[in-house]
Order: structure tokens, then sequence, then C-alpha cells
């Protein structure tokens, strides 16, 4: 057995210069919780503490730094601001082992999760994941990872799913989701709104302004003006209005103390994409679920000017449907005409099935109905404010309230018209001004019917003249300009050229 002698192996250590001269290695951390819950709270505060003191009790690392992302949700890296920033050190050489609680504090979206994690082999960066006992230097490492992470993504979706049942069984038990808004805040329980009284007045001064004709840019320079802090100020700092802000407040019906509940719904709990709920899902809505800061028909008038502001209307504003045709009965539109005066808008008749027979220029109707307003006989007025007919006698008190706040308008606006006014009815103009002097003048002033009539809620009716006295502004001269004037330009209005040579093909 000689050929068997033992081998002696002589052990060599590194000298204590060499051991102290080791690199140690760069070690961080990540941290996240999706909500800031106050337990959530805790535990975020727990990972940072326990971690920042893991890294500085071991000798052979050294902090690289506490990265944590509060209250966001691990299926996109997008919002993780905090994760971004440490991948990016990652790619600048700045960390050599990653620390993480477990695999769906990393990323609850299996792609990211695979994606990230190859991405920090390939440069050199080790990810330690302490609940599953993962070290990605494992050779076994990356298949775990992609069982795991695809758990983490279906635990999101799990959770998500059952977030929305909460929701929806609240929302079936008449509990609305408070969201922010200005106006309002969370009652002390947390479980309904309560008003604040500063922004109240704020949102009660812009359905006022909205409602008395003042446009939403107009609105927008007042409140700057005076220095009203918008909504954004709380969390942005930025003290500026903007247009779509003032537009939202007109639309939100939780001013009248309704709450509208799943208007908007997420349809990927992965991407959290919110997308408006256009019949997919129930939309209830709970009357009186809180305090209403304007009244609910002052709410239903802004909306309505709303709708008649709109650029695709033709103008409604502010007479809506109150001007029609007095041969056709169709809405009169508001356009500004190539024919004569067309510096002036006009009022015409078109549209399917009108019969163009009627265009008066616009000047004079509003002069002639704000007149009306100035000529209102107060006398008969108060006679039907006193008479027996209950509906009458109220509509009548209000007017005189109204004309005693407001004795002459000098703008039409549309909350007075639909507040007092029933109808406006146009004479037909059936003769111009030439054929009324060929008749005797009782004759010409009995059949004149260049009027305009206002009936008002009480049950009082004023009739003036639409101020049409010349040939040359009477409503069937300019209604047969207008056509001509289509016909001869017949690329300007396709739709309302067709609309006239059909209506003549049809006279022929």
């Amino acid at each position: 057995m000689a050929q068997f002698e033992r081998i002696k192996v002589k052990k060599i250590l590194k000298p204590r210069s060499e051991v102290s001269s080791e690199k140690k290695m760069r070690v961080a951390a990540y941290c996240r919780v999706s909500t800031k819950s106050n337990e959530q709270e805790s535990s975020y505060e727990v990972q940072v503490a326990v971690y920042t003191k893991t890294i500085q009790r071991n000798p052979k690392w050294i902090l690289a730094g506490i990265y944590a992302d509060h209250g966001q949700s691990g299926t996109q890296v997008q919002r993780r601001p905090q994760f971004l920033k440490m991948i990016s050190d990652c790619e600048d050489g700045k960390i050599d082992i990653i620390l993480c609680k477990s695999l769906s504090r990393f990323s609850r979206n299996t792609l990211d999760a695979v994606r990230y994690i190859r991405k920090l082999k390939d440069l050199g960066v080790r990810i330690i994941f302490e609940k599953e006992g993962i070290d990605t230097e494992s050779k076994l490492s990356e298949m775990l990872i992609t069982v795991l992470a695809a758990f983490a993504q279906e635990e999101s979706h799990s959770m998500s799913e059952n977030i929305k049942w909460g929701k929806r069984n609240r929302l079936q038990n008449g509990q609305g989701i408070l969201m922010p808004t200005y106006g309002y805040k969370k009652n002390e329980d947390g479980t309904n709104y309560e008003v604040v009284p500063d922004e109240a007045e704020v949102v009660k001064r812009i359905f006022n302004l909205y409602e008395k004709g003042v446009a939403v840019p107009r609105i927008v320079q007042i409140l700057s003006k005076d220095g009203v802090l918008p909504p954004l100020y709380r969390t942005s700092g930025t003290k500026v209005w903007d247009e779509s802000r003032i537009h939202y407040i007109l639309q939100n019906e939780k001013y009248i103390g309704t709450m509208t509940c799943q208007r908007f719904y997420t349809a990927n709990h992965l991407t959290h994409r919110s997308l408006r709920n256009q019949g997919i899902l129930p939309s209830p809505q709970i009357e009186n679920h809180h305090e209403a800061i304007i009244s609910k028909k002052q709410f239903e008038r802004c909306n309505t000017i709303f709708k008649l502001r709109k650029k695709n209307n033709h103008c409604f504003y502010p007479f809506g449907d109150f001007l029609r045709c007095p041969y056709c009965g169709t809405v009169l539109y508001q356009r500004r005409l190539g024919i004569q005066e067309a510096s002036f808008s006009s009022y015409i008749c078109e549209g399917e099935g009108a019969c163009r027979e009627f265009v008066i220029l616009a000047p004079p109707v509003r002069k002639t109905i704000l007149e009306v307003w100035n000529k209102l006989d107060i006398e008969e007025v108060k006679r039907i404010a006193t008479s027996k007919q209950t509906i009458m006698a109220s509509e009548a008190r209000k007017l005189l309230d109204a004309k005693a706040e407001n004795p002459a308008f000098d703008t039409i606006e549309y909350w007075w018209l639909d507040e007092y006014v029933q109808s406006i009815t146009f004479g037909k103009h059936s003769h111009n001004a030439s054929e009324l002097k060929q008749m005797d003048p009782n004759e010409a002033e009995r059949v004149d019917d260049r009027t305009i009539t206002v009936r008002w809620k009480c049950g009082l009716n004023t009739t003036v003249s639409s101020g049409v006295m010349r040939d040359s502004q009477h409503p069937r001269h300019c209604a047969r300009l207008w056509d001509d004037y289509l016909l001869r330009y017949p690329d300007r209005y396709p739709v309302l050229t067709e609309e006239v040579r059909k209506k003549r093909r049809l006279s022929v």
C-alpha cells in the first residue's frame, strides 16, 4: 500500500490585509404597499426599518438604498417611481444585491416580474425573496419565479374581484363610494359627505354666474381674479382654475344631494384603465344621499344651458326651443347668413321637414323681447296674483318679485325665459310694408301680424311689434335670398342646399 501514501496538503491562508480589503456587496431593499390604510402604513414602515437594520448589521454588506413605493399597486411598474429608480441605479452599476419581502411585493404582473428579474440577472444583480426563500443565483430560481409570479398575478386578480364585489354589494345597500368632491368632505364616521362652507359658496357662485348667462371662460377669469383657490390646490398647489373643472362642477349631480354610482369601471386589473360605464354595469342613483348645495331646478337649468351652448346645436342659447316658425312649427336655428346685412345673425327655419319660409333678423327679435319685459303690465299681473286660481296666482307673485328685483334687463338670459315665460309666438308676417300701405289704414292695422307674442306662465299675454318694418327685412323675402345664396354656393352648405333643391322640386 506504499503507492497510497498520504499526501500532506498545506492550507494556505490569506493574509489579514487581503481579508480586510475584500469588496463589500452593495445591497438595496425594495418595499411596497398597495394602499394607504393604517394597517398598510404600519407594514410599510416596518419593512423599511427592518431592511435598513438587516443590511447595516451585515459586515459584508453596505447599504445602497431603500426603495419604497407607498400606496401603489404591483400590477404596473409605470406607477412605481421608486421601482424604476432602483432599476436605473442597477443599470448604472450602483447595486449588487436586492432584498425583497416577497415576489408579490416585487411585481404582481407575471410578464413584468420575469422580464425585470432576467434583466437584473444579466446586469449581475442578485435578488433575494425572503418569503419564498428564492435567490436568483440559483439554477432553479427562474422556473420557481415564473410559477410564483403567475400565482401572484392571479391573487391580484382575485383581490380585485373581491373589492369590486364589496363595492357593488354596498351599492345595493344604498351606500355610495365617497370620492373626493369640491364643496364636500367626509364626515367623522367616514360614512357620508358634509358641506365645506367656504367651498360650497364658490360652487353656488359658479352655478349662479353660469345660470345668468356668464360663459365658462369668463367664470374662470372672475374666480382667478378674485383669488379663489381651485380644487386642485389641495393636491398640486396650483392656483389657476381651468374650464374643464368648471364644466365638471356644473355637471356633477352630487351638488343636488344625488349620488350616481359606478359611472366608471376598471375593465382590466393589470392596466387599471378606467372606462365610462355605458350600460355595461348597473349605475344606480341614490336620491337625497347627502346635503345639497344647490337646488335641483338650478342644476337642471344650468345643464340645459350647457347643451344649448354646444357648437353643434347651431347656437340655440338663450332661446332654446322658444322660437318656432309660425308656418310649420319647426324650431328656428340661429345662423350668420351670407346675404344682406350679413353682419347680423338671423333665426331661420331649416332642417328636415321645415318649410324654409321664415328668416328673421336676430337684433330686432332680441330688442323686442327685452321691451316686452320692460313694458309688462304690472297692474294686470297684480290682479292675477290676487285671483283664486292658485297656480296662476303663484306664478304671478313670482313674476312680480322678479320685476321688482329686475325692472329692466339689458340682455336676454335663458333663466328668466325658462322661469316666467310659457311660450314665444311669431305672427305670420303675412303682408309686407308695401302691401299694408295699399290697404285702408284701419284694415291694415287689423291684419298687420308682424308681431311677437309672449305668453307668461301666469296666464298673461303681451303682444308687440316684431320690429320688421322694411320690405328688405321681411321674413319671406330673407328666406328666398337665403335659399338663392345656397344654390349659388352649394359647396358651402351641401346638406342645406339639398333641402332647398328638394323643396323646389316638390313645389313644381
